[in-house]
């Protein structure tokens, strides 16, 4: 920590338990910027196409013809691991991460729950999905072409194309194709 400026290490050890995944001063005020922009585009009253335009500045990877619903939440750290293509619909506070770490002291007294629970992964939505209220989508996921995952599912697993999911974890209940193994 000696080579850190100052106040980075002030902000550093004053943190408790939580981990700063920003490693130098850039990153810092880059990933703070991205924060400021993330409060404005989750709380203040725009149209989904702004808030499309502040996620697009903050270096999440947006296609066309995206809606973007109030409190649609994205990674803070790692927005450019996102990629939402054409077409697609995110309905309102959802939330979508590219990493997840347990805490410090978890980390600290049993380093096998680190291994285990520590991932960066992208997150990608594809062409005409649409995904309801209120789904928490996980790192390393990938939601297929025109699928639809239903309010308040947790994904934790791909998403194939052309069919409706739902639960936790969320599951293909129904196909659009009619192909064998599904409704």
């Amino acid at each position: 920590m000696k080579s850190e400026g100052y106040l980075y290490g002030k902000i550093r050890s004053g943190m408790g338990t939580a981990v700063l995944e920003e490693k130098d001063l850039t990153s810092l005020v880059k990933a703070g910027v991205g924060r400021f922009i993330q409060m404005f585009a989750l709380y203040l009253p725009m149209t989904p196409n702004m808030r499309v335009q502040f996620q697009k500045t903050r270096g999440v990877n947006i296609g066309k013809n995206v809606f973007i619903g109030f409190e649609v939440y994205f990674d803070p750290v790692h927005p450019h691991m996102i990629t939402i293509e054409d077409d697609v619909a995110l309905s309102g506070r959802d939330l979508i991460l590219v990493h997840t770490s347990p805490p410090t002291y978890l980390s600290e007294s049993n380093p096998r729950v680190s291994r285990l629970f520590t991932k960066t992964a992208p997150v990608t939505i594809k062409r005409g999905a649409w995904i309801a209220v209120g789904v928490v989508i996980l790192p390393g996921v990938t939601i297929g072409e025109n699928a639809v995952v239903t309010a308040g599912s947790i994904v934790s697993k791909d998403i194939p194309p052309n069919c409706i999911a739902r639960g936790n974890p969320a599951e293909a209940v129904f196909r659009f194709d009619n192909k064998p193994g599904l409704k």
